[in-house]
């Protein structure tokens, strides 16, 4: 290497941009270049010189830097950031440091709100993720939330731009995945001949966990690939499909020269979880003299072999099941899983404070007839059944009949049925079909409206509840305050990709509150707003279960990495009589 150095000492930079030098050549380069007296001044001079050549420079560059040090590479942005912004080599490096330097991550920052130059914006958000202060996918996710998504048919004909890789991961599904987004991708991967798309489909295939036995066929070639960042895509799929059938592959591959081959095998092995490969891991952590790749290996071993770390480990891989999570479009898919749905409904506000409220307000009055409306897995009507006394008949309503069938098994299972409980199958607009008498006590929990965004609907459904409502009865909602300005809704703007504009929360959640114009957009009126209640699991492998299914792979590795189990929700309930009622809906029907 040493021509490369005289060329650079003469300031031909050139040399660097003829092609892509092997990890092991660029070590040896930036050990000479460390020896020059000037080095800090000639490679700044290189940095600066990224946005004149093309993309091998670039990449050269980056790989030296990373035996370099960061103090050379910040001394460059504190006043040249913008003419960098599109290298793809420093967006990168710059997660390599492990230095959390606030111009590092000001600049990675920058790159993904304003870079062109899709890699960079695509390594800048996950050098972020390297350097522990964000989620790369997530973080890119909600860099697009901001731009007007076109269709999935689109992004899957642009495959090699790595916005189109997050887009199509924004679009997805648990349908379009296996009929649209699988078939497409594979027959791209299997026909593709340039290596941008290859990469592009190994990424997918590897983060949708898209393997079959062809895919597999032709990543088991690209494993010996002259191009180094496609071999490592090839590893990054691998990994993310790792079975029993791979492990022979991967624990060879931890003898490979390349250290990022041999991290990325370790990686893999772990994500089998197969204690058969410590033996291999163990002579590799013993020989191994690149720190990054200790530093895989040993925690592969950790993962492997402690029993907190594997309970992790496990639950990190389950997570990775669903991509958006269930209530990431505006169906009421999410609400099908009885089993989902009853765990976060008992995690909500366990002390129950909010139905102590709405009993304090009841008083003494008798209640007649009580109706749960949208009563999901029965949370209302045990607790109407506890500490509510009733005449008549309990209803318990909802459109779902997984939820219904839910409710019933419970009633027969617990013996429920001497209280003359009555379950029924029916969205609330049709509920009037069914009741015949009238009621004095209508609650609903995070039910009404079943579409706040929709007004007139909105009215028709509380048409539907002044029919049931008695003339001294009262109706009830809990749901939330619509100021959404608590832990559940930074969940919520963090992890969902909806298509409400916003660049922080703040502004997401001024957004979503604006667009309600009453409470429950339909004019009911606050008993109680700013209520702070807990959503609280009793486990780790509850609060991933529950909030990766709600909110998608990136919400649950999140909570297993952080360890959290509990979020802070802003609630609050109306209270209206039928009088009330039947004035906001002539009034709407006037205007």
């Amino acid at each position: 290497m040493k021509e490369v150095l005289n060329s650079i000492k003469d300031g031909d930079f050139s040399i660097l941009d003829s092609k892509v030098y092997s990890e092991d050549q660029l070590r040896k380069l930036a050990e000479q270049i460390k020896g020059h007296s000037a080095w800090f001044a000639m490679v700044k001079e290189v940095i600066l010189n990224i946005p004149n050549f093309g993309r091998n420079f670039d990449w050269n560059t980056g790989s030296i830097l990373q035996h370099l040090g960061a103090d050379v590479v910040v001394d460059v942005l504190r006043t040249n950031s913008e003419i960098l912004l599109n290298s793809v080599g420093l967006a990168w490096v710059l997660g390599e440091f492990r230095n959390t330097n606030r111009i590092i991550t000001d600049f990675l920052y920058f790159v993904v709100k304003n870079g062109v130059n899709s890699d960079a914006w695509w390594r800048a958000a996950f050098s972020l993720e390297k350097l522990g202060v964000e989620e790369a996918v997530n973080l890119l996710k909600m860099s697009l939330k901001k731009d007007l998504i076109k269709d999935l048919d689109f992004y899957l004909n642009k495959i090699n731009n790595k916005r189109s890789l997050v887009a199509i991961l924004i679009l997805s599904n648990v349908e379009n995945i296996e009929q649209v987004i699988y078939p497409s991708i594979k027959k791209t991967f299997l026909e593709a001949n340039d290596d941008a798309t290859i990469i592009n489909c190994c990424w997918l295939v590897g983060r949708l966990k898209l393997i079959d036995t062809e895919i597999y066929e032709k990543l088991l070639k690209l494993i010996v690939h002259s191009n180094y960042e496609l071999k490592y895509y090839t590893f990054f799929a691998l990994q993310y499909n790792a079975t029993e059938r791979l492990r022979p592959i991967l624990e060879k591959a931890l003898n490979d020269t390349d250290p990022l081959i041999r991290k990325m095998a370790a990686r893999g092995l772990m994500n089998i979880g197969n204690e058969q490969s410590l033996k291999a891991l163990n002579d590799t952590l013993y020989k191994e003299g690149e720190e990054s790749v200790v530093s895989e290996v040993s925690r592969a071993i950790y993962n492997l072999k402690n029993p907190a770390d594997r309970t992790r480990l496990l639950l990190e891989i389950k997570s990775y099941r669903n991509e958006n999570g269930m209530i990431s479009d505006e169906s009421d898919k999410w609400y099908r899983d009885p089993g989902v749905y009853h765990t976060f409904s008992e995690a909500e506000d366990p002390e129950n404070i909010c139905f102590s409220l709405i009993q304090k307000r009841i008083g003494d009055t008798q209640i007649k007839n009580p109706i749960d409306l949208a009563t999901g897995t029965g949370r209302m009507i045990w607790q109407i059944l506890e500490k509510m006394p009733f005449v008549g008949t309990l209803f318990a309503v909802d459109a779902s009949e997984q939820m219904c069938d839910f409710v019933t098994k419970i009633i027969k299972r617990e013996r429920k049925f001497t209280n003359n409980i009555k379950v029924i199958n029916s969205d609330i607009l049709d509920t009037k079909k069914y009741l015949k008498q009238s009621s004095t006590f209508i609650i609903s929990s995070f039910g009404f409206p079943s579409r706040i965004s929709d007004v007139n609907l909105c009215i028709d459904e509380l048409r539907a509840v002044e029919t049931l409502l008695d003339p001294n009865g009262l109706f009830f909602t809990i749901g939330w305050d619509e100021t959404f300005n608590d832990d559940l809704n930074k969940m919520w703007f963090k992890f969902i990709p909806d298509k409400i504009p916003a660049n922080n929360f703040e502004e997401w959640r001024q957004n979503r509150a604006t667009a309600i114009t009453s409470p429950r957009n339909t004019n009911l009126s606050w008993l109680k707003k700013g209520i702070a209640v807990p959503l609280q699991f009793a486990s780790l492998k509850e609060s991933a279960f529950v909030m990766g299914y709600l909110f998608g792979r990136d919400a649950a590795q999140y909570v297993v990495n952080s360890g959290k189990t509990e979020w802070s929700m802003s609630l609050g309930i109306t209270c209206n009589t039928k009088e009330e009622l039947r004035n906001i809906i002539q009034s709407h029907e006037r205007n």
